[in-house]
């Protein structure tokens, strides 16, 4: 068994489906790493801005701050919730949990994480 099937199944708890995902999306209807780029992202878009063509790929997910791995109470706390776009969420924070640094540039083109190892 992988540990995405040990956990899936919390997705499918009607708390989750329901309840918290929902209301998350109402309070937080934009991608939140889109918003700090300066773009109001409400899953149209790609996280460079741009007409998201892939019809598969608009919609909003509702992204844990700190990985649940399992751990229903942290996976049920509306604290721990952000809104992000496909892009950001399945490519941008993959690298940061990786990595343990975030990739993100600001308008300077400079690495806006502090733990990046330009800012070290």
């Amino acid at each position: 068994m992988t540990a995405r099937s040990e956990y899936h199944h919390l997705y499918n708890l009607s708390a989750w489906r329901r309840r918290l995902r929902p209301q998350h999306l109402e309070r937080e209807p934009l991608c939140r790493a889109c918003l700090r780029r300066g773009i109001l992202n409400d899953g149209s878009l790609t996280s460079a801005g741009a007409e998201q063509t892939n019809a598969r790929r608009r919609f909003l997910v509702v992204d844990h701050l700190i990985p649940h791995r399992g751990d229903r109470a942290l996976f049920l706390d509306p604290g721990n919730l952000q809104t992000l776009c496909p892009d950001d969420h399945d490519q941008n924070k993959q690298r940061l949990e990786t990595r343990g640094f975030s990739q993100e540039r600001g308008s300077d083109g400079w690495p806006i994480d502090p733990l990046h190892p330009a800012n070290q």
